[in-house]
């Protein structure tokens, strides 16, 4: 397996897709249960209903993550679980895995940064989980990030080193995480079972 350095921009607090503000966790929590919202640097952004094929894919990877947390002892959670990085950034990740040894973030709400996070791309919400995400995730220490686009179907591994993101190139159909090594896919199968579950 080898690694590419990923060029990527640092999101702007400012940018287009943000909502007024600043707000912080306090103003996040007042918000009604089951808002598809998250506080993004301050900013309220809100998330638009997934598609019938995002739910599938996320459906099938929690599969995935679940059969590997009782494989290595981990926790896999989809959201809506909300995952506490600062005061002023509180995200929703698709799919997040939390390792073994690091349980003890798993409260109420995910404490820290977990080991893995995979997002689903969607013409609503493909600039924040390559800009704004990609950024926050590598610079709040998310060891691992996986980007899926359901669109040409393929998944882009990302490896956190010293804070900042690189490309994983995987060899063959299987991929297996470099740092958690339950932790593994094999794609062909995957985007199979996808095209069968919505046909």
């Amino acid at each position: 397996m080898s690694t590419v350095p990923l060029q990527y921009e640092s999101f702007d607090a400012f940018s287009p897709f943000s909502d007024q503000g600043p707000y912080r966790a306090e103003d996040y929590w007042q918000l009604p249960e089951g808002e598809p919202c998250e506080l993004i640097q301050g900013r309220f952004i809100m998330s638009p209903s997934p598609t019938s094929r995002h739910q599938t894919i996320i459906v099938l990877l929690s599969e995935l993550l679940l059969k590997s947390a009782r494989q290595g002892g981990g926790v896999a959670l989809c959201a809506p679980m909300d995952v506490v990085f600062s005061d002023d950034t509180i995200l929703q990740p698709d799919l997040l895995y939390i390792a073994k040894q690091r349980r003890e973030i798993v409260k109420q709400r995910i404490e820290g940064p977990p080991d893995l996070v995979i997002e689903i791309l969607s013409p609503g919400t493909e600039r924040r989980d390559r800009l704004a995400k990609l950024d926050l995730y590598a610079r709040y220490g998310v060891s691992e990030y996986w980007i899926v686009d359901p669109a040409s179907q393929l998944f882009e591994f990302l490896l956190n080193e010293d804070g900042r993101y690189v490309v994983l190139s995987q060899a063959n159909d299987e991929f297996q995480s470099p740092r958690l090594p339950e932790v593994k896919i094999q794609l062909s199968v995957f985007w199979k079972e996808v095209t069968e579950r919505l046909a």
